[in-house]
C-alpha cells in the first residue's frame, strides 16, 4: 500500500470592511484582464461577517485554482480602519504601561514595609500605620 502525502498550498489574503460586507482579496491569485494590456484581475470575494471570512477565502481560492478546499490554506489578515487600529495600539501601550506601573508600585510597597520594619517597627505597628492587615505586611516582607 502506497501512502501519498499532499502538502497544502498556503496563500495569504486580506479582508477589509466594505459597507456591510467584508471584501477579501488574495493578491497571489491573479490573471490577465480579458481586455489585455498590463491590467491584472485579482481573486476577490465577500463575506457577510468576520466569522465567515476564513471559509469564504478558502472557497475563493479553491474556485480560482480549481482544487478541493482541503488542498489549500488561506491565512487572512483582517484589516480595521486606521483610526480604530491607532486606538487599539494606544490602548495596548497604555495597558503595558499600567502593568509596569503596578509592578513598580508593588516594588515600592515592599520597600516601604521593609524600611519601616528595618527601623525597628513591629509588623503589627507597620500594618496599623499603613492601613494593611498583619498578614499583608508579612507577605510584603517575605
Amino acid at each position: 500500500m502506497t501512502t501519498t502525502t499532499t502538502t497544502k498550498r498556503t496563500l495569504t489574503a486580506r479582508a477589509y470592511r466594505d459597507g456591510k460586507w467584508w471584501t477579501i482579496e488574495i493578491p497571489e491569485l491573479t490573471s490577465p484582464s480579458p481586455r489585455g494590456g498590463d491590467t491584472r484581475i485579482t481573486a476577490i470575494g465577500q463575506a457577510r461577517s468576520v466569522k465567515d471570512i476564513d471559509a469564504a477565502a478558502r472557497d475563493i481560492a479553491a474556485v480560482w485554482l480549481d482544487v478541493d478546499e482541503d488542498q489549500i490554506e488561506v491565512q487572512v489578515t483582517v484589516e480595521i480602519p486606521p483610526h480604530a487600529a491607532e486606538l487599539w495600539t494606544l490602548a495596548k501601550k497604555n495597558e503595558e504601561d499600567a502593568r509596569a506601573a503596578v509592578a513598580e508600585a508593588a516594588r515600592l510597597n515592599r520597600e516601604a514595609v521593609r524600611a519601616l520594619t528595618a527601623d525597628g517597627l513591629s509588623q503589627a505597628d507597620t500594618a496599623r500605620i499603613l492601613g494593611l492587615s498583619p498578614q499583608r505586611i508579612s507577605q510584603l516582607t517575605h
